[in-house]
């Protein structure tokens, strides 16, 4: 089960007053590639907040382009379909750790 092994942590994240990243990860602020999955679906699906859905998924898809394909098979699962042709949203230079 290769693709369970790629499953992956988000984490939630804030910046300080000088503009550094706070990444808080422990496990209370700890989201599961599932439970990343969900919240789209709750967000962009079922239409509860599709801005702030946009995002997230938009976040993920960067997160995920090594395994295009998982990705889009996950998504179609939940109801969002994709072309797969979607171009990272984030610069990698302002990518922190």
């Amino acid at each position: 089960m290769k693709e369970i092994e790629e499953n992956k942590d988000y984490y939630v994240a804030t910046k300080n007053e000088k503009g550094e990243f706070i990444i808080y990860v422990s496990e209370p602020f700890k989201l599961s590639e599932i439970e990343l999955i969900n919240l789209i679906k709750i967000c962009v699906v079922e239409q509860r907040s599709k801005s702030i859905g946009k995002k997230i998924l938009s976040a993920y898809r960067d997160s995920t382009e090594h395994r295009k394909q998982i990705t889009l098979e996950r998504l179609k699962q939940i109801g969002v379909n994709d072309d797969g042709n979607t171009k990272p949203t984030i610069d990698n230079k302002s990518k922190t750790r």
